[in-house]
């Protein structure tokens, strides 16, 4: 006779049962494009890893991220970045995870884009490099992404890290278009960049 099922067994058949069914009610929903043309099923895929890594098996989620970053799903290898961040279910390991976060900037990611961006632009596990830096949070302010936006308003407000005094106006112009279009989608702290820019702006040059 089959083994009874345990409780933690139907539970977890449950779990991911009504995951899978949440996701294939949303197949209509626009894919990334670094998913391809499997982007629906490799988001089930990726919604039953997310699935047994909140139940804390941390293994198997991993093997099935690894195994759809290997594909080039930006997705999960955000997801393998957090865990190596984090440390559940692996060591810590920071380095590693940055490298999965380039992996994901390099296929189009925009929040790893933006997150590469403010590595450069602190010099957090790279030199610290502001062309470098520009070059990726541009990338992600491109892709309608907030603190993309933000982040690079900022920098071109800031004149590329070497102070406000040392903004040209083309920068300033264009780094208060930024802001307000990270405004527009919800970023909180762009209003108030956007009045010290105004005021410095007014302020006659020495």
């Amino acid at each position: 006779m089959p083994r009874p099922r345990s409780f933690n067994d139907l539970a977890r058949s449950c779990f991911l049962a009504i995951a899978v069914a949440l996701v294939s009610s949303s197949v209509g929903a626009q894919m990334p494009s670094s998913e391809g043309a499997d982007g629906s099923a490799d988001a089930v895929t990726n919604l039953k890893a997310y699935a047994e890594y909140k139940m804390g098996h941390y293994d198997t989620a991993k093997e099935i991220w690894e195994g759809l970053a290997a594909k080039g799903n930006t997705t999960a290898l955000i997801n393998l970045s957090n865990m190596f961040t984090q440390g559940n279910g692996v060591s810590a390991d920071e380095k590693k995870a940055f490298s999965y976060t380039q992996q994901a900037a390099k296929l189009g990611d925009a929040r790893a884009q933006h997150d590469v961006g403010l590595a450069y632009e602190k010099g957090s596990l790279v030199d610290r490099d502001i062309d470098k830096a520009a070059e990726w949070l541009r990338k992600s302010a491109e892709q309608d992404y907030a603190d993309g936006q933000f982040a690079y308003g900022v920098l071109l407000a800031t004149g590329r890290g070497k102070g406000l005094n040392s903004v040209s106006e083309a920068d300033r112009a264009e780094a208060i278009a930024w802001l307000r279009k990270a405004q527009a989608h919800g970023q909180t702290e762009a209003a108030g960049y956007i009045k010290v820019i105004e005021e410095q702006k007014a302020k006659p040059r020495e």
